[in-house]
């Protein structure tokens, strides 16, 4: 055994430190011209992601990307070919193993430019395996035609190996490497400290870039704060809930001016939403029964989030639950909301718990005030008050939010009062009612897009009409149908909205739902497809059961990630 090692080994131990030494010299310069190259490749992302909104965070951009790249491509060089510059004896073997990886690792860069270009996501063995699919002709032809600089990336790195390699000796005698290896080390620590006091400080023109990068892990300091007492975990939760999450993204909301028509129908709306109420519940209310035989019945209606003000988002946005934080931070308006607004709608709005989630306050409805309540008899009493007084100045519109997992009898009650109120009111011939809730059991599951968490009831009342609306339908669907068909808005949906307008037909397939970790495909028999943002899938079949070793279809594939990036500044 001894022997084997030693015959791996030149015989003249001074010539072999020699010959390591000058492979690893090489390997130096050589791992000097891949960041370079690396950095003219990943300068697509400042194409591809959120441009900062500030000069601090521009300069962060930059910063970061030349700390990123030069550490990555560095770290690849100290793992895989230092190692080797003592291990291969033959130089030319050793260099030629070391243009094969850098120009593989180019090429990886390559694709994921485009990747995150087209997906919003880097890399993974599930995007690797979809786009890849020899299925889908025409897609891959579009991906093979990346690879086309796959051999002017080889024949740059194998000139460069060889022309190094013949003026290493030159090269070894230059005082800048050290200079740009220190530009490069302070770029690197700078991208993680600047990041940690963005972290620290809520600055999100740098938090929102921590996703630019594949391999990008920036340093945050709160758990080192918290424990050396500089900050309260509980208040700085309690303000990311308020604010939204600082890594989010910026929005692209509506994409374009909002054109109307002239002649809106200047009907009432009556929101309703029984927060917390499943299809099961709702059916064992008689007041809920009696008026959905007056209504369309959407039999497969379901929450686009998987929480309460993430639902919310989805009723009156028509955005889906990933874009809350970004609402939050920004304080978007909603488009719906806002036309209300253009055409001089009074507004009435109550919640049983005084808008407890910041959705309200902060974003959907911070340009009224919002009346105090501790529970539903409280808040339908306030609207009933105001129903005869401020209401009827028309057209209205009013929300009342009530909690489900109340007492039902009393719930009962209380829809009763507010039905009962409309009549008395002579109001019900002229208002628009929907009843649903922003979402349904609230109980804590391993699929938090489980069906009896995000299927919820779904009544429009208008003018007794009846009827029952059999395929799916989703609340990214109520804000558009009702902007088209009563607030005259003419812009085309993909303007503003994820949904459809209900009113026209459509061959839809599935559903999207989401939150700020994965896009949701539900499909109408309740099998689910998950994807996160790094790209790892999961797969949930009709009866909620985790499946394994299964992926998405292509086509299914490449529709979530379209839509759910539709709105996503770029």
């Amino acid at each position: 055994m001894a022997l084997s090692l030693r015959h791996l080994l030149p015989d003249n131990s001074r010539q072999y430190r020699e010959e390591v030494s000058r492979r690893i010299s090489w390997g130096h310069w050589f791992a000097l011209f891949n960041i370079v190259v690396a950095l003219l490749i990943a300068s697509r992302y400042a194409f591809n992601a959120d441009w900062p909104n500030t000069l601090f965070g521009k300069l962060y951009f930059f910063i970061s990307l030349f700390g990123h790249f030069s550490f990555v491509i560095f770290a690849f060089y100290l793992l895989l070919l230092f190692p080797l510059s003592f291990l291969i004896k033959h130089n030319r073997t050793f260099r030629g193993i070391s243009v094969i990886v850098a120009t593989l690792g180019m090429t990886g860069l390559l694709l994921d430019t485009e990747v995150f270009k087209r997906f919003y996501l880097h890399l993974s063995p599930l995007v690797w395996d979809l786009l890849v699919n020899p299925d889908e002709a025409e897609l891959s032809r579009q991906w093979q035609l990346l690879f086309v600089p796959m051999p002017l990336i080889l024949l740059a790195e194998m000139l460069y190996s060889r022309w190094c390699w013949q003026k290493l000796r030159s090269f070894n005698r230059q005082k800048w490497g050290k200079y740009v290896a220190l530009v490069f080390l302070s770029c690197f620590t700078a991208t993680h400290l600047l990041y940690a006091w963005a972290d620290f400080a809520f600055y999100r023109p740098i938090t929102a870039q921590k996703a630019n990068y594949p391999l990008s892990y920036p340093m945050t300091a709160r758990s080192f704060l918290e424990k050396h007492h500089l900050i309260d975990r509980a208040n700085l939760e309690q303000q990311l809930e308020t604010t939204g999450r600082l890594d989010t993204f910026y929005l692209n909301y509506p994409k374009k001016p909002l054109q109307y028509g002239e002649n809106p129908r200047k009907i009432n709306f009556l929101f309703i939403n029984l927060s917390g109420l499943t299809n099961a519940a709702a059916d064992t209310l008689p007041a809920f029964t009696r008026i959905a035989e007056q209504s369309r019945r959407f039999t497969q209606h379901y929450s686009g989030a998987d929480s309460a003000s993430g639902g919310i988002v989805s009723l009156f946005y028509s955005l889906s639950g990933r874009y809350t934080d970004a609402i939050l931070n920004e304080r978007t308006p909603a488009v719906f909301i806002s036309s209300l607004q253009k055409w001089q709608y009074q507004f009435g709005l109550f919640s049983h718990n005084g808008f407890a989630e910041p959705i309200y306050s902060r974003a959907l409805f911070a340009d009224f005030p919002l009346p105090s309540a501790h529970n539903n008899q409280e808040a339908v009493g306030q609207w009933q008050q105001w129903l005869a007084t401020d209401a009827t100045r028309s057209p209205f519109f009013s929300y009342v939010e009530l909690s489900a997992t109340e007492n039902a009898v009393q719930l009962n009650q209380q829809l009763e009062q507010i039905w009962a109120a409309l009549i008395r009111q002579n109001l019900l011939n002229k208002t628009l009612v929907i009843l649903t809730a922003d979402i349904g059991d609230n109980q804590a599951n391993a699929n938090s897009f489980a069906t009896q968490r995000t299927q919820v009831p779904m009544l429009i009342y208008w003018q007794g009409q009846q009827s029952r609306y059999l395929p799916l339908s989703s609340h990214l669907d109520i804000a558009p149908t009702l902007l088209a068909q009563f607030l005259a808005l003419r812009s085309p949906l993909s303007d503003y909205a994820q949904g459809i307008d209900l009113t026209e037909p459509n061959q839809r397939r599935w559903l999207l739902a989401s939150n700020y970790k994965r896009n949701v495909a539900i499909l109408p028999d309740g099998e689910q497809f998950h994807i996160d943002r790094k790209g790892d899938f999961e797969h949930y079949n009709e009866d909620g059961e985790k499946q394994a070793h299964s992926r998405p279809p292509l086509a299914l594939f490449l529709q979530l990630i379209q839509q759910s990036n539709q709105f996503i500044q770029k």
